[in-house]
């Protein structure tokens, strides 16, 4: 029974090529007697074979050990035949007998459809079947089975192919380095390294490079959309398995297009240039300070520039950007020449915009030096002040003290009264700016001014362009008492009638007050010191009766004194005027008989119009007219009663009537009122009783008629003895202003304050007293000024408290002398004055105060130590020790910089070093010497390091370490070599070189290494590349880093060795001697001359194992010991075991890894039978097998 051999199946990965293997089977028999057991078995019944895709017709399969049947009886024949695993009759069996041993040989078929293809199928499962018959016995038919698994070699037929011929893409003009661009694909279908595919550009390219392996294309140099805007090449893609080549020609090559197109991007931000004058002059026309031309490298909208502004710098916006004569020019100037633009320094930061998409802006500070020669726009703190001033103030009160400012300016304020004072009412001081009034107010007339003030600078009045600051002064003149009501007539007659009810209303007065609110709220009262029957409504002025009043009893005529006072403070103002009240009589009485009752006798022959009685009825209305009437009228026609005068007289003749009694009703009265009826009882008689000469004698009873009207005229007429306006008047002592007002005694007329007093600091009390009352005795206050001092004090208007009203300044003003002015408020308004001393004390309140507040030097890295950078100066206006300075450095700078503590030199100490510290900003303190309170102040100098090409460029690191295949394409980036270099200008711009170049090359822009010429590792295995980096400074410095390049073995060998035959046979005799040369088994390779075309020889497996030697170098078999007959038998008894071993040539080595490529080595295989011959003849002999 043969063994079957379990051994791994070789495949391929990617690091290797799969074993090749052949057989070759040497039959050596020895001479002699030999009986073999007969078997009908394969020695396995599975076999692992392999043979290439695309083999020729009659190319055997090459198995991994012999495969066949042991045959015992040499008159047994084996055919083999496939049975099943072939549809494609791709394959045919074979059989071939040496020795005891028939092979199966597995071959390809010779017709034209028997092609391989690993790519349709790479694995058969073929079954054989053995038949076995007999020359001599026909009744052996014996059959025996085996599979076959065969495996398609790969032998790289096929080139890759790429997704698509024709890539395209737009990248911009920006678009970083060494970022992916785009992405190539290629397909191969071949397995292991002929499936592993290589992308290489075809054309050379520092714009461009390919990943080798995944097909990324990057950009290695920077895109210029303006030196080309398309790059097109092609990229190639092969694969790193051998090669089919056509006779004569190279092998095809797969390749694609690409094509990257480049759009203009904003790439360059503007560039500004400043042609800078030195300052600006006042006379300047217009005032411009620089010249700015912007331009930008990009081409088309992306070069165009956008606008020109000031970003920075200028907050209050005094300046102002105007396109220029040019295009892309632009000025810069003072914005309005009327306003304030203090001399200094100013730092505008410009910026520029491009039209790009996005559009880049370039930012740039430009130092402006504003000269003294340059006039100044004054500022007022406010631009609208609102004052309120009471109408009672003395003329010079203070109603605000106007602050208008120049940066830095030396000369003084001029402020004038504009607008808005037509009536002189007010004055404004040139120099302190407080505005007073110079005129009484009177709020009656006009309660709001509105003044425009404006302030210029004293020193530049007459220049050409007069800046002036204004501000408007809106002013409330606040409401005092001072006016008296008024009524609206100052006396006035009212008729009234006598008999009215209580409260009648007699008449309505009004008044009023030209004054404000409670100060112009007027009620009545009446005035009378005597009593009268009258009342006064307060609020409305109604006047109203408190009684009835009677026309005959009481006055007739009233004389009212109506007064109207208003509610306003501190006291009252009032007004008087009169009523005449005249009362009239009205017809309010009835006439009164004096007498009634009247009886009498009368003669029947008395003659006609005889007065019979005369009738007499008063009435106590006055003026009023009595009428007698008979009742009723015309009664009776006997009697005739005379109407106006009384008078009863006989109308017919009595003695013809028969009637002797008469009664006759008679009354009186006055067209209105009716008296009563009294009756005359008269009996006519023809003889008198007694002697009465005219016929008629009438008895009447008497009343007290006349006594009453008498005592009512008696009434009457007293009443209006007394005339109202005989009437005492109202003392004059409280209207009268009789006194001046007296300031204190107590006052002192000198006193001392101290600068540092806050503004509303109380000096001293100034106050005065009037021994007149009311208005007359009411004081106000004010400060009378020269127009000498600084008007750094006011005075309360009521209450005389002197207050400051300034900030004080011993250095500017150390004494005052005011002349304060006390007014009463009566009329005529009477005034006294007093003259103060105010001396002001000294403190340090000035700090020191430097030229400038900043300053701005350049200077070069390299300076040396030691070098003066400023000397500093600062100066104080206090005197003695407060006026005495020294200088300090503040901050982390004092290792580089110093300041001489009483100069203010300002030197270099220290290394200076502008790739770490490019700007300084020190900041320099001066301090007085004072001891209680020492005052400080700084400035700041801004120092800015200049370049100087002082460092070498420099790499991430001095040595790089880069292991790459040694197959890789040429073109291939293996590193970027990147140096940086901290300097600025020429002295930052990098270039590249590499010594010993031609097998690498180096991009002097980019420090791309690039692969320049093919590898071989069996030439050499390690490269040391020196890359030089250098500036283009003056002189140029550089750095040196060293590449190391570590070449990875990539297997070559592409062919195994092959045997010209599976078998061998060859024959020796026994008892030769030790090192005799049995035969010679030969194998050819078809690689080229080298390690991989060396053959070695071994022998693996066999029975001849410890007999036979090889030569590893030639092939040759050598005898080990000496050959017996008798040790040939010992070894054909154990031939059975023996020959189911096989020795194989092969050489192993460990799996390949990666990283560590080992020397690849084929191998083939041979089964050699050697023939020990014994005896005289050849033919005997007995095999044994080698392998």
């Amino acid at each position: 029974m043969g063994l079957l051999w379990r051994g791994p199946f070789v495949t391929s990965s990617p690091f290797t090529l799969p074993y090749f293997c052949s057989v070759l089977v040497v039959s050596v028999l020895y001479v002699g007697l030999v009986t073999c057991e007969l078997t009908l078995d394969f020695t396995k019944p599975e076999y692992n074979a392999t043979v290439p895709e695309n083999s020729v017709g009659k190319t055997y399969v090459t198995p991994t050990e012999k495969m066949g049947i042991f045959i015992s009886d040499p008159s047994l024949l084996v055919r083999y035949k496939i049975v099943s695993g072939d549809p494609g009759k791709m394959f045919k069996a074979e059989s071939r007998t040496v020795g005891d041993f028939c092979f199966l040989s597995l071959r390809t078929r010779t017709e034209e459809q028997a092609v391989l293809n690993r790519e349709y199928q790479d694995y058969y499962a073929i079954s054989v079947r053995a038949m076995v018959t007999s020359l001599y016995r026909r009744s052996v038919k014996l059959k025996a089975h085996t599979t076959v698994h065969v495996r398609i070699l790969d032998t790289n037929d096929l080139n890759p192919f790429f997704d698509n011929l024709d890539y395209r893409t737009t990248v911009p003009e920006d678009y970083p380095l060494h970022k992916n661009v785009l992405r190539v694909t290629a397909t191969d279908p071949d397995v292991g390294v002929n499936g592993d595919i290589y992308y290489s550009l075809r054309e050379p390219s520092l714009q461009f490079a390919i990943h080798p392996t995944r097909g990324f294309i990057t950009l290695t140099r920077p895109l210029d959309y303006q030196k080309e805007s398309l790059h097109k090449f092609t990229v190639v893609a092969e694969d790193r398995g051998p090669k089919f080549r056509v006779a004569g020609s190279m092998a095809f090559l797969s390749t694609a297009t690409v094509q990257i197109k480049v759009t203009p991007v904003n790439l360059h931000a503007p560039e500004i240039q400043v042609k800078q004058l030195p300052s600006i002059l006042e006379h300047s026309d217009p005032d411009i300070y620089a010249i700015v031309r912007v331009t930008d490298a990009d081409k088309g909208i992306h070069g165009e520039i956008d606008g020109l502004g000031i970003i920075k710098g200028d907050a209050e916006g005094y300046f102002r950007v105007s396109p220029g004569k040019k295009a892309n020019e632009f000025e810069i100037g003072v914005a309005d020449p009327s306003r304030d633009l203090a001399a200094g320094s100013y730092a505008l930061v410009l910026q520029a915009t491009d039209r790009g998409t996005p559009p880049k802006t370039t930012s740039k500070t430009v130092h402006l030096k504003v000269s003294e020669a340059s006039h100044p726009v004054p500022k007022f703190s406010q631009s609208d002040y609102d004052v309120e001033i009471e109408e009672v103030a003395p003329i010079g009160y203070p109603l605000v003290r106007l602050v208008a400012t120049v940066d830095k300016g030396k000369n003084p304020l001029l402020y004038t009264i504009e607008i808005g004072n037509d009536e002189g009412m007010f004055a404004v001081d040139q120099r302190t700016g407080v505005l007073r009034t110079s005129k009484v107010l009177d709020r009656e007339r006009r309660a709001y001014y509105s003044l425009t003030v404006s302030a210029v600078d004293s020193g530049r009045r007459g220049g050409p362009h007069l800046r002036k600051g204004t501000a408007i002064i809106n002013i409330r003149v606040l409401d005092n008492n001072d006016n008296d009501p008024v009524f609206n007539t100052s006396s006035m007659i009212v008729v009234f009638d006598e008999n009215k009810s209580q409260s009648s209303i007699v008449c309505t007065v009004h008044a009023t007050d030209a004054d404000a609110g409670d100060n112009g709220y007027v009620t009545y009262s009446l005035a009378n010191f005597h009593p009268v029957p009258f009342n006064i409504d307060h609020f409305t002025g109604e006047i109203s009766t408190t009684e009835v009043l009677d026309y005959e009893t009481m006055r007739r005529e009233y004389i009212l004194r109506v007064r109207a006072s208003d509610w306003g403070s501190p006291y009252r103002r009032q007004a008087e005027m009169t009523v005449h009240v005249q009362l009239r009589d009205i017809n309010d009485h009835r006439p009164l008989f004096e007498r009634v009752d009247c009886v009498g006798q009368v003669l029947d022959n008395v003659p006609l119009d005889t007065p019979i009685v005369t009738l007499s009825a008063l009435d106590f209305d006055a003026g009023s007219t009595v009428r007698y009437l008979m009742v009723p009228a015309d009664d009776d026609p006997c009697f005739r009663l005379n109407e106006e005068k009384g008078v009863l007289k006989v109308a017919c003749d009595l003695s013809k009537q028969t009637k002797t009694n008469w009664i006759l009703n008679v009354s009186a009265t006055d067209s209105q009122h009716f008296a009563d009826v009294m009756t005359v009882n008269l009996n006519i008689v023809s003889k008198m009783t007694g002697r009465n000469k005219d016929g008629v004698a009438v008895d009447c009873r008497k009343l007290d008629v006349t006594d009453r009207y008498m005592e009512l005229l008696r009434l009457g007429n007293n009443q209006n003895k007394a005339i109202e306006g005989k009437e005492d008047v109202v003392p004059k002592r409280y209207g009268d202003n009789r006194h001046s007002p007296e300031f204190l005694s107590t006052i002192p007329r000198e006193v001392w304050i101290n600068e540092s007093a806050s503004v509303g600091s109380e000096v001293v009390a100034m106050r005065a007293r009037d021994r007149d009352h009311g208005y007359s005795g009411l004081v106000v206050y004010v400060i009378n000024y020269n127009n000498e001092g600084d008007d750094c004090f006011k005075v309360d208007l009521y209450t005389g408290r002197l207050l400051v009203d300034a900030e004080l300044d011993r250095e500017r003003t150390s004494k005052y002398v005011l002349n304060v002015t006390a007014f009463d408020l009566g009329k005529p308004q009477r005034s006294t004055s007093m003259q103060l001393i105010v001396n002001v004390r000294d403190i340090n309140d000035n700090p020191p105060t430097f030229e400038k507040s900043s300053y701005h030097f350049v200077i070069p890295e390299n300076v040396e130590n030691g070098t003066s950078v400023i000397r500093l100066r600062a100066t104080d206006i206090d005197e003695g020790e407060n006026a005495r300075l020294t200088f300090t450095l503040e901050g982390p700078a004092w290792d580089r910089f110093h300041v001489d503590k009483d100069s203010g030199l300002l030197t270099v100490v220290g290394s200076l070093d502008r790739e770490i510290t490019e700007n300084y900003a020190l900041r320099v303190w001066a301090r007085d010497a004072s001891v209680d309170r020492p005052l400080m102040s700084s400035t700041v100098i801004y120092i800015r390091l200049e370049d100087v090409n002082d460092n070498p460029p420099l790499f991430g690191l001095t040595q790089f370490w880069v292991k790459v295949r040694e197959d890789l394409p040429i073109g291939t980036v293996i590193m970027v070599m990147s140096a940086r270099d901290p300097d600025t200008g020429d002295g930052g711009r990098v270039a590249y070189e590499m010594l010993e170049g031609g097998t690498f090359s180096v991009d002097p822009l980019t420090g791309v290494v690039r692969l320049s010429r093919a590898l071989d590792f069996e030439q050499k295995q390690l490269y040391n590349v020196t890359i030089i980096a250098r500036d283009q400074g003056d002189p140029p410095l550089s750095s040196v880093a060293y590449l190391l390049v570590e070449v990875e073995d990539v297997n070559e060998n592409l062919h195994p060795p092959k045997f010209p035959d599976v078998v061998a046979s060859g024959s020796v005799r026994e008892n030769k001697p030790e090192g005799t040369l049995v035969m010679q088994v030969t194998a050819v390779d078809a690689d080229p001359p080298g390690i991989d075309s060396t053959i070695t020889y071994s022998i693996r497996d066999g029975d001849g194992v410890g007999i036979f030697s090889i030569d590893d170098q030639v092939g040759g078999f050598l005898s080990q010991a000496q050959t017996d007959h008798a040790i040939a038998i010992n070894f054909e008894e154990d031939a059975i075991n023996i020959l189911d071993s096989n020795f194989w040539i092969l050489s192993k080595f460990p799996p390949l890894d990666k990283d560590d490529l080992p020397f690849i080595k084929f191998q083939n295989i041979v089964t050699v039978f050697i023939f020990v011959l014994f005896g005289p003849k050849e033919n005997n002999a007995v095999f044994a097998t080698v392998h």
